[in-house]
């Protein structure tokens, strides 16, 4: 198969993936009772309430105006009447704008020193950034997280620690209170990443071509760049993996312990509030990005091992 009909055929059965995740969804949640039109918001009736959602309409019309408002990011309304559409793109505007450095930090540090750690395990570096991300990955999130807002608002006196939304995104003040959760997704992830990829640069330094190189009297620069080729998929894999693990566990502890109002806030708030409107946008917008992940890997994949082709 050539490397055109592979994408083509990844992407085909991507979209078949997302036709029968939706639709699954949609399943779940029509056969689970709505507990929201048990309870009256804003002076809404049950009646009023079934009428929003749709609950009067036969099932496959509430099918198809769910599978067309998912293609046009039409998500429904809130318990409230707000657009979840609207709520889920303020709130993944405060989460990315610290978790997209904080992933990249994490990711480049980590696979950079969990290299470096195979092929040079006694560098002092290496042994430092090691010893940091023991740390994160044997203390839990919520721990970490409730001992660092601690520290900062009791020892350090820094009273600005609390995300304030009356002022906007991109103030000092705000930017100050990301600078915590920052810190603490990225030993999170930074721990991941080393210790995945010094385990898998480990095995590649036993391969034949490793020792050529050495007797060959190649530098660690050039060993590195040999074992990240050959380790790349691996890696790959694992970053979307843990992606799904960001998104559904550390971001929500991250942010409701900090008092962010991101992505993972919004996902707790749906829970606690049983919005089922929120709860399903919630839910969606992840495996959507776990599945456009596994496509960019695989497509990667195809460009970076030239076996693809033959295979």
């Amino acid at each position: 198969m050539s490397r055109k009909r592979y994408v083509a055929y990844r992407l085909a059965w991507t979209a078949v993936g997302a036709w029968a995740v939706l639709t699954l969804i949609f399943i779940v949640f029509d056969l689970v009772p709505d507990p929201g039109q048990y309870n009256i918001f804003n002076g809404m009736s049950a009646e009023q309430y079934r009428e929003m959602r749709g609950y009067d309409q036969p099932l496959l019309q509430r099918y198809l105006s769910w599978m067309v408002g998912f293609l046009t990011l039409d998500l429904g309304t809130t318990i409230y009447g707000n657009s979840v559409s609207a709520e889920l793109a303020s709130a993944a505007k405060v989460t990315l704008t610290y978790a997209v450095p904080s992933v990249v930090l994490g990711v480049t540090v980590g696979v950079g020193a969990g290299l470096l750690g195979a092929v040079d395990p006694d560098g002092k570096a290496t042994r430092l950034v090691k010893g940091i991300s023991y740390v994160g990955f044997a203390i839990p999130t919520f721990i970490a997280a409730d001992a660092m807002f601690f520290f900062a608002q009791e020892h350090l006196q820094v009273f600005g620690v609390q995300y304030d939304s009356e002022v906007g995104l991109y103030t000092i003040r705000n930017l100050q209170a990301l600078l915590l959760p920052a810190i603490v997704l990225t030993v999170n992830v930074l721990a991941v990443q080393l210790r995945y990829a010094r385990t898998e640069s480990t095995e590649v330094l036993q391969e034949d071509f490793v020792r050529t190189l050495r007797a060959s009297g190649a530098g660690t620069l050039t060993l590195v760049r040999h074992v990240l080729r050959n380790v790349a998929s691996s890696l790959m894999a694992l970053f979307v993996s843990e992606l799904v693990g960001v998104v559904f566990v550390v971001l929500v502890v991250i942010e409701v312990i900090f008092g962010v109002p991101g992505f993972g806030t919004l996902l707790y708030d749906a829970i606690h509030e049983r919005d089922i409107g929120l709860i399903l946008g919630t839910t969606v917008l992840p495996i959507v990005l776990v599945m456009v992940g596994n496509l960019i890997q695989d497509v990667a994949h195809a460009i970076i091992d030239p076996r693809v082709e033959a295979e």
